[in-house]
């Protein structure tokens, strides 16, 4: 994959490109993951272009505006539109998992006229109030994270009580429990969920989007998801006037090792 570089005002944005079909497939990948994960979808008449999120690679979001100048979502459609008209780019798929689902679903209505499909693989951003999205609006909340930032075990005497008072389910404790236990990674989950808490996606207006442009629409989630279920996705679709839009394999949150990703790649379309 052939790597490039964009800039936008003070952001950063690392991408590789590989091929020259003319199936463009945009791709985001999740936290902590990587744009390579799409690499298996390569083929004779695709083109991948697949985005390092803020805080992965050399894509760069400034820690001073983290807490009075989050991103917005203007900002990063600002920074894709400079990226499609350097690639020359017209029509294309957008394709994401996880934490790329949140930015996907942010920019959809803005590019829905030039969407050939979109589909998400256990997204985030399937719901703005959840916990996990409203207290990262809550100043206090954002401020005992940057605090645990140089201490990331710290966090777990609290998450085993919540898993002690069933508050907490079992995946997702083991989930924390791998995040705290690299100092870096737990630090770049902190400055994601702090810098990103703007990039919210609007189901109106995303409803909008689909039924008026018929976008091909799908959502794939992982029947033993336990970080993002099933039921969230069902919800979601619904809201959103994309019943029956939900497709479920068999496999937790990891669908991109080799087990899994056959599957995975029977169900995509492009």
């Amino acid at each position: 994959m052939i790597q490039k570089i964009i800039n936008y005002k003070d952001l950063q944005l690392e991408y590789f490109v590989k091929g020259s079909g003319p199936e463009v497939i945009f791709c985001m990948h999740g936290h902590s993951k990587s744009p390579f994960d799409f690499e298996f979808l390569a083929s004779e008449n695709r083109t991948i272009i697949s985005l390092h999120l803020f805080y992965h690679g050399n894509s760069h979001f400034p820690e001073s505006r983290i807490e009075n100048n989050p991103l917005q979502v203007s900002e990063f459609k600002a920074l894709v539109d400079v990226l499609l008209e350097k690639e020359k780019v017209d029509k294309f798929h957008m394709l994401a998992f996880s934490q790329g689902g949140r930015f996907v679903l942010s920019i959809l209505p803005l590019y829905a006229e030039r969407l050939k499909s979109v589909q998400l693989i256990s997204p985030d951003g399937m719901d703005n109030n959840s916990f996990y999205n409203r207290t990262s609006r809550k100043k206090w909340a954002r401020t005992l994270f940057k605090n645990w930032e140089s201490n990331p075990k710290s966090i777990m005497k609290y998450a085993y009580l919540g898993k002690k008072l069933r508050l907490v389910r079992p995946k997702v404790y083991q989930f924390m429990e791998n995040l705290t236990s690299d100092p870096e990674t737990f630090q770049r989950a902190s400055k994601t969920w702090r810098g990103f808490r703007l990039v919210q996606p609007n189901e109106s207006e995303i409803s909008k989007a689909l039924m008026n442009y018929k976008i091909p629409f799908k959502i794939i989630m992982g029947k033993f998801d336990q970080v993002i279920r099933p039921p969230q996705a069902y919800a979601f679709a619904k809201r959103i006037h994309q019943e029956n839009k939900v497709i479920e394999i068999e496999c937790g949150h990891d669908f991109f090792n080799e087990k899994y990703r056959s599957m995975l790649e029977g169900v995509l379309e492009f």
